[in-house]
């Protein structure tokens, strides 16, 4: 099903099996943020975020940032607004 579906339905976000803190990685995974700008944001060292990252992957059963975002959206942890999602990208003036 597209993500942009009417029909689509999010699923819980405490559904996913994640501490708070890899919650936290995740959503500013999905928001497009480079480990070390993570770091930064949630001030924790860059390793520790690769270490999350890491378990992330491993406990979602995916092997790259792409796959986890698609999840965090689908999770409820990344919410992209209608306007996005509908292709809608223009500058309103």
């Amino acid at each position: 099903m597209p993500l942009d579906s009417p029909n689509h339905q999010r699923i819980e976000a405490q559904a996913l099996p994640l501490t708070r803190r890899e919650h936290d990685v995740l959503r500013e995974l999905a928001l497009g943020n480079s480990n070390k700008t993570i770091a930064k944001i949630l001030s924790i060292s860059a390793h520790t975020v690769d270490g999350y990252v890491k378990d992330i992957y491993r406990k979602l059963g995916v092997h790259n940032r792409s796959m986890a975002a698609v999840i965090a959206f689908h999770h409820g942890i990344l919410d992209i607004p209608n306007r996005a999602m509908s292709g809608d990208h223009r500058i309103s003036a």
